[in-house]
């Protein structure tokens, strides 16, 4: 963000909310290979920034029953409503997320570009389209959609914000391997991965969750999620570690490590609050068993958000 943190208030339709929906409802047994947006839409609506850009996120958890048929689900965005003109189409090739024909567990995924050439002010609808490679057996447990305005960027220069706006965002990784471990529930690992960072003004953050798992076997899971707390690792739980919610898993038939992240908004946030976040990590029970999966990397992000 150069040149835009200088010192005094920017007008609102700079910085409009950003928006976040998630279901978890089931569609089980998918059949459509064209794209649909399934039981119940899971959509919103937004403002966009005198930029005209915002970072575009969609996630997922699904599986196959048959352990052939991929999922895929993308974005679609409009003008103003469902019934309003197309601006951007569905497409995993360009900014979907898709998972493998995993036949006995969920695979949680997301992915995150950046949609720009939207018009200042214009009211945007947005919603998640989802569809199969083919085959019947395939199902989804979980979809979100996440739309976050982005930066105004140079050309604004000189129009100043204050700071507690755009506190820092901040950012952790450790790339120390954890081989084999057995834990069910959530745990911090060796060493702590993990953040401190200020809670805007708009009390909202976008928080991504991510790094490196694997299973030279083939059959255990492990997930990474979230934790946030009130000031350090002692304070009171604010979000408690879920994969269904804002975690990252692995896929049971992963037999090196496999790279990714998943993104989220956490809001009612206090501003100038000091938060505390790390990663948590657990293993699946009722997978193989044989706790042969790894961890090659954890890193998480906290970036202030309108």
């Amino acid at each position: 963000m150069p040149n835009i943190l200088v010192g005094a208030p920017i007008s609102a339709a700079d910085r409009p909310a950003s928006a976040w929906a998630s279901d978890t409802t089931a569609n089980t047994d998918i059949s459509s290979t064209t794209f649909i947006a399934g039981t119940p839409s899971v959509s919103l609506t937004f403002t966009a920034p005198t930029s005209g850009a915002v970072l575009l996120s969609v996630g997922v958890a699904g599986c196959d029953n048959g352990g052939t048929n991929r999922v895929h689900l993308a974005p679609e965005v409009r003008v103003g409503s469902v019934a309003g003109s197309v601006v951007l189409a569905a497409d995993v090739t360009a900014r979907g997320v898709g998972i493998p024909g995993e036949a006995s567990a969920n695979v949680h995924r997301s992915r995150t570009t950046l949609l720009t050439g939207l018009t200042p002010g214009t009211t945007y609808f947005a919603r998640t389209m989802h569809k199969v490679s083919g085959g019947t057996t395939a199902d989804i447990a979980v979809r979100e959609i996440t739309v976050i305005p982005t930066p105004l960027g140079s050309s604004f220069a000189g129009r100043p914000v204050r700071a507690l706006d755009y506190p820092p965002a901040v950012w952790a990784q450790d790339v120390t391997q954890i081989n084999n471990p057995t834990n069910a529930g959530y745990i911090t690992g060796t060493p702590e991965v993990s953040v401190t960072f200020t809670a805007p003004t708009s009390g909202r953050v976008l928080i991504v969750v991510g790094g490196g798992l694997g299973n030279a076997a083939g059959g255990d899971r492990i997930f990474l999620s979230p934790e946030v707390r009130l000031t350090n690792s002692s304070g009171a739980v604010v979000l408690s570690p879920s994969v269904t919610n804002r975690g990252f898993g692995s896929d049971n038939v992963a037999a090196a490590f496999h790279y990714g992240s998943r993104e989220s908004i956490v809001d009612g946030l206090i501003p100038g609050q000091i938060y505390y976040a790390r990663v948590m990590y657990a293993v699946a029970t009722g997978d193989a068993g044989a706790s042969t999966q790894d961890i090659a990397a954890r890193d998480i992000t906290v970036v202030p958000v309108p």
